[in-house]
């Protein structure tokens, strides 16, 4: 719906975010907040199109370089911007425009109902965003809201009466509307500064967050981007490439040095493996999961059949011209004729990676019964997996931290702890092969802390090495519960350091061709940020359901 009102084609919607050109959109008005889908007062279709409307008339680019830092400018501005589209509405669109309106007024009464105007800010910006729409929009509010702000309103009148009608004026101008939109905000600030100033209780207890203060779910782009990732710019697609590799080239390591890749199962001795393994097989024992159906289920989305060769001596098809003397001689022989043989080809290569920070160590057992399983099952299949792990060697910053701490602890010093990847099974090697490695993933000792971001890019390297230049469709399957956590990194760097690199990344591998990168489990900082998702149940008694339901997101996706 959205796609088709605003001709948008890289529209997206993921886990209740608007992306847009593979991007989240950094701000929509609290009305179109796509978690309001789920409340009862919410009008889906106002929301949608809304949506529509703001992607179609709002330039984004001319819009971020006017929106004000500050949280109540921003959100004002915010508000503002979306009352202007959504008040040209093409007139021939009379259902949308209906739609529109009803949800943004459905949002103001649900604001009032909710205690928002009972404080001086939230009345007064009840009452500028009222008085913007019905100046632009020609229509009334609701009598209740009328009466709600109508003291306000009139007090206000004399110094917005003259800014709302050249805000009218100007609708179909974005930029000159901007301009006037921050005059509006700057009265609006100085009023709200005073109420403060002539208030002490009122300085005494203030909340940093206008949204929580205000009963209005808001965060301003710029605490939302934080100033450290950089956006892709909306240009031609070798301009976004460029972007994004000065982005990811901003990333950097203090001491490599110490960093290492290990084969897992040489790491732990043999007798331990074997308990391991023990386990896993025990585990796996007990969910009693049917191979045969899964295996075919599997098959039936992955394999593609093609004609490989003839398959001869048959007893009808077509004609072998082999067996032209025996058709003259014996024309009842039943092996005269020949058809294609159809065997079912696969054309993907799996790399299934798995976070090993001190967090996922609860979940150990579950991911390692995931894991076997998916890679038996892609084995019959006839899919090439690798399984691969990341950690770090040990806690807060190892050997690297004490040679920058040695060094006088220079400012910005970029990843400080020492590094450790994982190989659990490669590629060459056979799932009954890799059980004692895969199994490996019991140890507690090798969950540490994690880097997402340079795992990712080393598992992708991997993969694309693997393949040879084929035109294979490869997959990276993340099994991770959150962002990046190193703290010897983040104290050094900053809080978004590890994060911001994970988004460039993912902005990377959305740029790859022949490469998708699925999520399972990641938490609801970052989800957004995951085109793909793969559901993730815990419990045991529903591994069963897990691994059919990973079959089914992958058959949503297929083409998309």
């Amino acid at each position: 719906m959205i796609r088709s009102l605003s001709g948008e084609s890289t529209a997206d919607i993921r886990d209740w975010h608007l992306f847009h050109k593979a991007q989240p959109y950094a701000a929509l008005s609290p009305h179109l907040n796509l978690s309001n889908l789920k409340e009862e007062w919410n009008d889906q279709r106002g929301l949608l199109d809304g949506i529509a409307l703001r992607l179609k008339f709002s330039n984004k680019d001319l819009y971020e370089s006017h929106i004000p830092d500050a949280e109540i400018g921003s959100l004002i501005f915010e508000v503002l911007e979306q009352i202007r589209v959504e008040s040209i509405c093409p007139d021939d669109l009379r259902g949308t425009k209906q739609n529109i309106q009803r949800q943004f007024l459905s949002w103001m009464q649900q604001f009032m109902s909710t205690g928002g105007s009972e404080s001086s800010i939230g009345l007064l910006l009840l009452s500028i965003f009222s008085s913007t729409w019905m100046r632009l929009n020609g229509q009334s509010v609701p009598q209740l809201m009328q009466d709600t702000i109508e003291a306000t309103r009139a007090g206000l009148a004399e110094v917005t009466g003259p800014i709302l009608q050249q805000l009218k004026l100007n609708r179909f101008n974005q930029k000159a509307y901007s301009l006037i939109t921050l005059d509006l905000i700057a009265i609006i600030s100085n009023l709200i500064e005073d109420e403060y100033l002539n208030n002490p209780s009122a300085r005494n207890t203030r909340k940093k967050n206008v949204g929580a203060n205000l009963k209005i779910e808001w965060v301003s782009p710029s605490q939302k981007n934080n100033g450290v990732t950089q956006k892709l710019q909306n240009g031609p697609l070798q301009d976004q490439q460029i972007t994004l590799t000065k982005s990811l080239a901003r990333y950097h390591v203090y001491d490599s040095q110490y960093d290492v890749e290990i084969e897992a199962k040489k790491k732990i001795r043999p007798a331990q493996l074997k308990i391991y393994q023990e386990e896993l097989n025990q585990e796996i024992a007990n969910r009693n999961i049917p191979w045969s159906k899964l295996i075919r289920i599997y098959q039936n989305l992955f394999s593609v059949p093609k004609p490989l060769k003839w398959q001869t001596t048959e007893a009808e098809g077509q004609l072998d011209k082999r067996f032209f003397t025996r058709l003259a001689t014996s024309p009842l022989s039943p092996v005269l004729y020949k058809n294609h043989f159809q065997h079912p080809q696969t054309q993907v290569k799996i790399t299934l990676l798995v976070d090993c920070s001190g967090s996922m160590k609860e979940q150990r057992l579950n991911i390692a019964v995931w894991v076997d399983s998916l890679v038996r099952i892609m084995e019959h299949v006839g899919i090439e997996t690798e399984v691969l792990g990341y950690s770090t060697v040990t806690w807060q910053g190892g050997r690297p931290f004490k040679n920058w701490v040695r060094s006088g602890s220079t400012p910005q010093p970029g990843r400080l702890n020492e590094r450790a990847h994982w190989i659990f099974k490669d590629f060459k090697t056979s799932w009954r092969r890799s059980r004692a490695g895969i199994a490996a993933l019991l140890r507690p000792e090798i969950y540490t802390e994690s880097v997402d971001g340079e795992a990712l890019l080393w598992a992708a390297e991997r993969l694309q090495k693997s393949s040879c230049g084929k035109p294979t469709n490869n997959k990276v399957i993340l099994f991770s519960d959150g962002c990046p956590m190193d703290r010897a990194t983040i104290q050094a760097n900053g809080e978004d350091f590890l994060r911001d690199h994970l988004i460039n990344v993912l902005a990377w591998y959305e740029q790859q061709a022949n490469l998708e990168l699925w999520a399972c489990g990641i938490g609801a900082e970052m989800r957004p940020f995951f085109r793909y998702q793969l559901s993730w149940d815990p419990r045991p008694d529903q591994t069963i359901d897990t691994l059919k339901n990973w079959a089914t997101e992958f058959k949503k996706n297929i083409g998309r």
